[in-house]
Order: structure tokens, then C-alpha cells, then sequence
């Protein structure tokens, strides 16, 4: 049996205005610029993505990093990103690297 591919990264329309970008796996410097060029397309072509990581199995600072470039790329277009299913040491680290005032984050 193959196994898992270390990142999946599932993107859907949801209205006109909004996506959601679905991330199963694991998130770190290795997989890293498959997440941030999911989440980059997502927030140039949309006003509202949401990105679920419940899917989500390790996550790691270089995850993180991805989530502040979006968000910088997003604010400088007046678009947003949201986060769901964060839960774990993956909330914490984002907790910890100051991205909770700069956007939203729900378990």
C-alpha cells in the first residue's frame, strides 16, 4: 500500500466572494511552499479564505510563516484570511507567533 503524500492541499469555491483551502498532513519547512502557494493563489483571486487544518497532523514554525505571508499579502489587497480547525500545538504556535489579533482562529 503507497503511502500518504507528506501534504494534501484541497482548494474549493464556496460563493464568488469566499474559499476554503482544505490541508491534510503535515506542515513544515518541507512542505511548507505547497501551503503558502495554495493559500497565496486563494488570497489573490478571493476577498474571504478560509483555511481548515483540521486535517492537519504535525504543524511547525515554517507553517506558521506561511500563515503571516498570506496575511500580509491578503491586508495589502483588503482581503482576509480565517482559520478553522486549528487545534493543539498548531494553535499554539500561532497564539505564540502574534497572528491572533491579525485574523481569526477557530477550533
Amino acid at each position: 500500500m503507497p503511502a500518504d503524500p507528506p501534504l494534501t492541499v484541497y482548494f474549493r469555491q464556496l460563493t464568488p466572494d469566499s474559499a476554503i483551502v482544505c490541508v491534510r498532513g503535515r506542515v513544515d519547512a518541507g512542505t511548507m511552499s505547497v501551503l503558502m502557494t495554495s493559500l497565496e493563489h486563494a488570497i489573490l483571486a478571493y476577498p474571504l479564505v478560509t483555511c481548515d487544518l483540521s486535517g492537519v497532523t504535525s504543524f511547525g514554525a515554517a507553517g506558521a510563516e506561511a500563515i503571516a505571508r498570506t496575511v500580509e499579502r491578503g491586508n495589502a489587497r483588503g482581503h482576509r484570511l480565517e482559520l478553522a480547525g486549528v487545534h493543539g500545538p498548531a494553535r499554539d504556535l500561532l497564539l505564540g507567533a502574534g497572528l491572533g489579533p491579525t485574523l481569526r482562529i477557530s477550533g
